[in-house]
C-alpha cells in the first residue's frame, strides 16, 4: 500500500510530496492534466525575499518587479521604487516542473492524466477513486495510509471530508502579449477597472521582445473588465492586438473551515491558503505545504490519523501565516467598500510628506500585516477605510 497519495501536481502538492520522500515514506502523486505546469492559472509574480529564501533556481526567473506603479480611478498615482528587486516574475511553467522533479529525485511517482473523483476512508487507509483521463468512463482504486488534496480551487471532497468552503473567492482572468513603452509593473484601481480588486501589467522580456502580463481579478466576472482593459491599452498603442488568448480561473481568499479530516490534509488554493489582499499563493503554499508533510512524517511515526493528530497541521500552517491571512482579509473587507472618490481621497494622503516612505519601509511583497497596520492605524488613511464600516 502507499503510504501518502497527493491530489494534484503543482507546486504546493509535489513539495509536499518531496518533503515526504525524502522522509522515507511511499509517495504517489496524480495529477489530472498531461503535462506539469501546464494550462498556466497563475500571475507567476512571487516576492524576493520570499524566494531567495526557497533556494529556488535563478533560472526560473524572466523578470524582476524593481518599480511599481499605482494608478487610482482618477489616474492619480503613487510610485513605489524600493532599492532592492521587490519581486520576481517567474517561468510558471518551469517552477511547476523545477518542482516536480525534486519529487521525482525524492523517490516519490508522479501519474499524469489521473483526475481524482471521490475518497473513502477506511479504517485502516483511504481508498483514493480516479479516472485516465481520455479513456472512457472506468475509474481505477489505490489505497494510501493518508491523502493531502493539492488540486486547486475544487472544493467537492472537502465539503464531503466536512472542511466547507472558502469564505470568499476572486474572479481572475489575464492574458501575455507582446507591449509597447510600458516599462514598469502598474496596479489600476476603480470600480471601473476591476470592482472590489485590481487590475495589474508586469513587464517582461522574452526572446528579445517586451512583453507583459495583463490581467484583472473582480468580486464579479473579470474577463469582460480585462477585455475593456486591453481594448483601452490597444487604443494607447500599447498592444498590437485588442483581443489576445485569455485565461480565467477562480482564487479563494479566505481558508476553508477546516483543512484537514480523518487521515486528509488540504494544502494551497485546495485549502484556500491565499493573500486575501492580492490572491497570490505560491509561497503560502508551499509554507503550507511543509506543515503538512511534517504532520504526515509524525503521524506515520506515531501511527496515528485520528482527527486529534491531524489538528496539529491546522495549528502548525496558522502559526506561519495565519495571522498575515487575519490582517488581510479585514483589509479586503475594508479595502472593498470603498468608493473611486475615496480610493482617490487615499492616493492624495499618501503623497503627504512622509507617509508613502513609512508605507515603504513596512512594504514586503509577501508580507502585509506590517503595512496593513501601519495603515489603518494612520489616523487620515485609517479614517477613510473605515468609512466603509458606516454604510
Amino acid at each position: 500500500m502507499i503510504d501518502v497519495v497527493v491530489v494534484g501536481g503543482g507546486p504546493a502538492g509535489c513539495y509536499a510530496a518531496s518533503l515526504l520522500g525524502r522522509g522515507g515514506l511511499k509517495v504517489h502523486v496524480l495529477e489530472e492534466h498531461g503535462h506539469i505546469g501546464k494550462p498556466v492559472d497563475c500571475s507567476g509574480v512571487m516576492g524576493a525575499d520570499s524566494f531567495d529564501a526557497l533556494g529556488l533556481p535563478k533560472s526560473l526567473q524572466v523578470g524582476e518587479i524593481r518599480a511599481l506603479t499605482f494608478v487610482s480611478p482618477s489616474k492619480l498615482k503613487v510610485h513605489f521604487s524600493p532599492p532592492a528587486p521587490l519581486a520576481y516574475i517567474l517561468d510558471r511553467a518551469a517552477l511547476d516542473q523545477a518542482i516536480a522533479e525534486k519529487t521525482l529525485d525524492s523517490g516519490a511517482s508522479l501519474q499524469m492524466g489521473a483526475r481524482v473523483v471521490d475518497l473513502r476512508i477506511q479504517e485502516e487507509s483511504v481508498e483514493v477513486i480516479y479516472q485516465e483521463t481520455g479513456k472512457g468512463e472506468a475509474r481505477k482504486t489505490v489505497n494510501a495510509g493518508m491523502v493531502i488534496l493539492a488540486s486547486g480551487p475544487r472544493y467537492r471532497l472537502q465539503r464531503k471530508l466536512g472542511m466547507g468552503l472558502p469564505g470568499d473567492f476572486l474572479r481572475t482572468a489575464q492574458t501575455e502579449t507582446t507591449v509597447r513603452e510600458i516599462s514598469e509593473a502598474r496596479i489600476f484601481l476603480g470600480a471601473q477597472v476591476a470592482p472590489g480588486s485590481f487590475a495589474w501589467i508586469v513587464p517582461f522580456r522574452r526572446g528579445g521582445s517586451e512583453w507583459a502580463r495583463i490581467g484583472v481579478s473582480a468580486k464579479s466576472k473579470a474577463v469582460p473588465y480585462l477585455r475593456k482593459f486591453l481594448s483601452e491599452l490597444h487604443a494607447g498603442g500599447h498592444i498590437d492586438s485588442r483581443d489576445p488568448p485569455i485565461r480565467s480561473w477562480v482564487i479563494p481568499v479566505s481558508p476553508l473551515k477546516r483543512t484537514y479530516s480523518e487521515r486528509v490534509l488540504a494544502v494551497g488554493d485546495a485549502a484556500g491558503q491565499t493573500k486575501p489582499t492580492t490572491g497570490g499563493g505560491i509561497f503560502y503554499g508551499l509554507l503550507c505545504a511543509e506543515a503538512a508533510a511534517e504532520t504526515a512524517l509524525r503521524a506515520f511515526q506515531k501511527g496515528e490519523f485520528g482527527l486529534s493528530a491531524m489538528r496539529g497541521y491546522e495549528r502548525a500552517w496558522r502559526k506561519k501565516v495565519g495571522r498575515e491571512i487575519k490582517a488581510g482579509a479585514l483589509f479586503r473587507r475594508l479595502a472593498e467598500k470603498l468608493s473611486d472618490s475615496e480610493i482617490d481621497d487615499l492616493f492624495r494622503i499618501v503623497h503627504s510628506d512622509g507617509i508613502l516612505a513609512s508605507i515603504s519601509r513596512n512594504a514586503r511583497f509577501d508580507w502585509h500585516r506590517d503595512v496593513i497596520s501601519f495603515v489603518l492605524r494612520h489616523p487620515s488613511l485609517g479614517r477613510v477605510f473605515l468609512k466603509g464600516l458606516f454604510r
